[in-house]
């Protein structure tokens, strides 16, 4: 079952849809369920609402899972530049976008204050860290990878999928050594090997998440460096790790 409401979104002054999945045997039961939140939520569920017609179909997995969880779904903007500006939580150099000022830690502020506390409050929810995760890809990747370290007393796990660190790899790197990790963090980071347009580019955006990986893994937590061979930088290809990062951050 889905359900689906609108919320205003602090950062960006307008409305977001927030989509949300209960496990079967939810209106049923009185048992309280773990949380997994999703950037890019248009992208979660239904093709007829996703971005290009290209959906994660997250429902139809979930839904024969062998554990229970809530999945909630939030609504990016469609506008390129504001999604970037929501999406990336550091100032960026001026050769980067111009200098573009992210506006990231406030998407991740409200997450927390205003998105996360309306969903305990509204559904039968584990609102603890352990019970708590993250997913996205591209900027979503990025903003689950800053969630999961500098919010990393709300949520335990992420699925950080084709994390673009050439825009900010030096803020990245600062994040990732200088936040406090609990050694029980679990974090998925994949990358695709068709993403980079030559070998060298691959080669320095390996270095890169494996480097991130080493630091996390040097805090005690648990990392999952993926390369998949001939991934491209699209929905499909992410929708297809789903069996795996799941399986990792909430099975093992």
């Amino acid at each position: 079952m889905i359900e689906r409401f609108r919320m205003h979104f602090a950062p960006g002054m307008d409305e977001r849809m927030v989509s949300v999945f209960l496990p079967g045997g939810y209106e049923e039961s009185d048992a309280a369920y773990p949380v997994m939140y999703m950037f890019d939520g248009q992208n979660a569920f239904e093709e007829d609402k996703a971005d290009y017609g290209n959906s994660w179909s997250l429902h139809e997995f979930a839904g024969g899972w062998e554990k229970d969880v809530i999945i909630v779904g939030i609504e990016s903007s469609r506008e390129s530049d504001r999604h970037l500006a929501e999406y990336c939580p550091y100032h960026l150099a001026p050769r980067m976008w111009e200098g573009l000022r992210g506006r990231g830690r406030s998407t991740m502020e409200w997450i927390v204050d205003s998105l996360k506390a309306h969903i305990d409050s509204r559904y039968r929810t584990m609102k603890d860290r352990l019970c708590t995760g993250v997913m996205g890809a591209g900027l979503g990747g990025l903003m689950s990878l800053y969630a999961v370290t500098a919010f990393n007393g709300v949520f335990s796990k992420a699925a950080c999928l084709s994390v673009p660190v050439g825009i900010c790899y030096p803020q990245l790197l600062r994040q990732v050594r200088d936040e406090r990790i609990d050694p029980d963090t679990r974090v998925y980071l994949s990358l695709g090997e068709s993403e980079a347009r030559d070998r060298k580019m691959l080669a320095h955006l390996i270095a890169c998440n494996l480097t991130i990986g080493n630091i996390l893994q040097s805090k005690n937590a648990h990392v999952y460096p993926a390369l998949l061979e001939g991934g491209r930088h699209c929905e499909a290809d992410w929708k297809a790790q789903t069996p795996e990062f799941m399986r990792f951050l909430w099975l093992e």
